[in-house]
C-alpha cells in the first residue's frame, strides 16, 4: 500500500505539480507541444483501456459484468463533469477543424478561471486514481507493465494540466509559488482514488472485474471528453492525430509482454 500511495503522489501531486512550475517558465509558449502531449497521452490511455483493462475485466468477471462496470464509470465521471459544467457555468464544447481558428484563440480562455480547471482536474483525477489502485491490485501489488504504462500516461498528461492551472493563477496576479502549489494540490485526489480502486480490486474476482470496468469506463471518458478535445481545441493538426496514434502503439508496445502472457 506505501508503494501504491508513493506512486500515485508521484503521478498526481508531482506531475501536475510539474506542470504548474513548468507553467511558470514556458506557459502560453508552447500551445502546440501541449496539444501533441496531451494526444500522445490520450492514446497511451487508449491502449491501457483495449489491451489491460477491459480484457483483464472480461477474463476475470465476464464480459457483461466487465461492459456494466465500464458503462458506470463513464455515467458516473460524466454527471461529475456535468455538475461541475452545471455550477461554473464552463463547458467543453466539441470543436472541428471547420472553425478551429476560432477555438485555438478561445482555448486559452479556457484557463481564464483557473480555480475551475483546479476544481475539474481534481475531480477527474478520481477515477485515475482508481484505475492505479486496481492494476495494483490486478497485478498483486507489484509495479508491473500496466501500471508503469498507466502512470506514465497520467505523468504525461497532468503536466499540461498543471501549467493549465498554474498559468491563469499567475496572470490574475497570484504568487508564481502559490500558483504552482495550487495546481499540485489538485493532484492529491489520485491518491484517494487509488486506495478506493485498491480495495475494490483486492475484494475477489468480482470486486476485480468491478473496479477494472469502472476504471476502464472513467479513463475512456476522461480520454474522449476531455482530453482530446482540448488537444483539438489548443491545436487543430494532424500532429495531434498522429501523436494520438502514436501514444496507442506505445502503450501497445510497453504492454506487450503482458498482453502476450493473457
Amino acid at each position: 500500500m506505501t508503494d501504491l500511495i508513493l506512486l500515485t503522489f508521484a503521478a498526481g501531486v508531482l506531475g501536475i505539480g510539474a506542470g504548474g512550475v513548468l507553467g511558470i517558465f514556458v506557459g502560453g509558449k508552447s500551445v502546440k507541444s501541449e496539444a501533441i502531449l496531451l494526444s500522445f497521452s490520450a492514446g497511451t490511455m487508449i491502449s491501457l483501456v483495449c489491451f489491460e483493462l477491459l480484457t483483464e475485466a472480461g477474463e476475470t468477471g465476464g464480459l457483461f459484468a466487465a461492459a456494466a462496470a465500464a458503462l458506470s464509470g463513464a455515467l458516473c465521471v460524466t454527471w461529475l463533469d456535468y455538475i461541475v459544467d452545471k455550477k461554473t457555468k464552463h463547458r467543453n464544447d466539441f470543436v472541428t477543424c471547420e472553425n478551429c481558428e476560432h477555438k485555438k484563440a478561445g482555448s486559452l480562455q479556457l484557463f481564464v478561471a483557473g480555480v475551475v480547471m483546479a476544481l475539474a482536474i481534481a475531480i477527474h483525477n478520481i477515477p485515475e486514481g482508481m484505475s492505479v489502485g486496481a492494476v495494483y491490485a490486478e497485478e498483486g501489488g507489484q509495479v508491473g507493465p500496466a501500471l508503469a504504462v498507466l502512470i506514465i500516461s497520467i505523468v504525461l498528461h497532468n503536466i499540461p494540466e498543471g501549467m493549465a492551472v498554474a498559468v491563469p493563477l499567475i496572470t490574475s496576479g497570484m504568487k508564481k509559488g502559490k500558483a504552482a502549489l495550487v495546481a499540485a494540490l489538485s493532484g492529491v485526489p489520485t491518491v484517494i482514488g487509488a486506495m478506493a480502486g485498491y480495495v475494490l480490486g483486492d475484494m475477489g474476482d468480482l470486486g476485480l472485474t468491478l473496479s477494472l470496468g469502472f476504471a476502464a469506463g472513467s479513463l475512456m471518458y476522461v480520454v474522449f471528453g476531455e482530453v482530446l478535445p482540448q488537444s483539438i481545441k489548443l491545436y487543430c493538426s494532424r500532429k495531434t492525430a498522429f501523436a494520438a496514434i502514436v501514444g496507442v502503439i506505445v502503450g501497445m508496445l510497453i504492454l506487450g509482454g503482458h498482453v502476450h502472457a493473457h
